[in-house]
This record gives C-alpha cells, structure tokens and sequence, in this order.
C-alpha cells in the first residue's frame, strides 16, 4: 500500500458537490504502482479515462485503473491541474528542472487528450523563449515534446513557430533566439523543419521589409 504522502486524497481538492460527489476510483502508476485516489467526474475530463470509466471495461467494474508506463511524479501534477486549474510547477528550485517537469506534463497530458490544461501549460512553457538567459531551456523542452508526441499534435507546433518568429523580429532577443534555431536545424528531428520554418519566415520578412524601406536607385 502506497505511503500517505503518495496518496492524493480527493477530499483535499476543492470543487463543486456535483464532481467530488461522484464514484472514487484507485489509480495504480508507475511500475511502482504508486496509488492516486480520483473522482470520476474529474478523471472524465480526459476522453480516454472517460472511456475507462463508462465502457465495457474492468476498470469501470472495479474501479481501478493501472497505468505502469506513466511517471507517477508528473501524474500527480496532472491531476493537480485536472482538480484546481493550476500548477505548483513554478516553485521547482531552478529553470531548467521546472521547464523539463513541465514538458513531460504536457506530454501526459497530450496522451490522455487533456486540451484545456495543455492551453494552460502553453504560456509558461513559452515564456523561456522570451528570455535570452532561458531560451536554451525552451529548446530542450520544445525538442522533448516534439519527440514524444504525435504528429498530429498541432497545438504546440503553431505556438512554436508563432514564438520563434515574433521573439526573432526584436533586435534585443535575435543573435540569442537564431544561434538556438541554427543549432536546432543542424541536430535534425521533428523539430528542425518547424525551427526551418520559423526562419525562412522571418528572413523573407526581413527581405519585404528592406524592399520597402530601401532607397530607390539613381538612373
């Protein structure tokens, strides 16, 4: 049996009677099977842990979901969000343990097709692109996740190259952001045709805007 520290007990969330009134069910994660305890109603946030509960499985008959592939660390951070709309992430020690904690909760959170939180995780990922000091941490990440996601994850990749296209066009933030991109480009991956893609964009921006603003030539 799981240790209390490594319970999550339901009852110290708050929320309303409707969704801590539902059925708790027993989450065993990790190869540790480290035990979570959840309500239905919050577990079905997630179209996949909706299905657990409501279809022809054993996990709605018992009650028990086991999911030994998944890192109990980050799940309890997941289901964090998923009961309180928030993250205690932002009082990890250093930047670059909070944005890798981060990336691998958006990466959960993808696989059980948790849309809002992914939205909420968004913005704080993306802030270390926004500062020269922390961009490198961004890199990792964004590279983490491109990796382990599926290609028809678009959300990420629609922020990235938005990111890196407008952080590329300030003067103050350029060298830092393009050695990042270039270094990204040669290491090849999923992420390299998306950090491509960003470039060309910005250097065909840089071209109309000189056309326009170029002197015009003496016959």
């Amino acid at each position: 049996m799981a240790s209390s520290k490594d319970v999550h007990q339901a009852k110290s969330f708050d929320g309303s009677g409707d969704r801590l009134g539902s059925k708790i069910y027993e989450l065993f994660v990790g190869p540790e099977r480290r035990l979570f305890y959840c309500h239905e109603a919050i577990l079905s946030q997630s179209p996949v842990f909706e299905r657990m509960c409501n279809g022809p499985f054993k996990e709605g008959v018992e009650q028990q979901i086991e999911l030994p592939e998944d890192d109990a660390n980050v799940f309890g951070r997941v289901l964090e969000y998923m009961y309180c709309d928030a993250f205690g992430g932002s009082n990890t020690p250093t930047q670059n343990i909070k944005v890798a904690i981060l990336a691998d909760v958006y990466i959960m959170v993808e696989k059980y097709q948790l849309l809002g939180l992914k939205e909420l995780l968004i913005p704080t990922i993306f802030d270390d692109a926004k500062d020269a000091e922390r961009i490198e941490y961004f890199f990792g990440a964004a590279r983490k996740i491109y990796e382990n996601t599926p290609d028809s994850e678009a959300l990420f990749p629609d922020y990235f190259k938005r990111t890196v296209t407008q952080t590329l066009a300030r003067s103050d933030q350029q060298p830092c952001m393009e050695a990042n991109i270039k270094h990204c480009i040669f290491e090849g991956g999923k992420l390299a045709q998306d950090a491509f893609d960003a470039y060309c964009i910005h250097v065909s921006t840089k071209r109309e805007v000189s056309k326009i603003f170029a002197k015009p030539q003496r016959m």
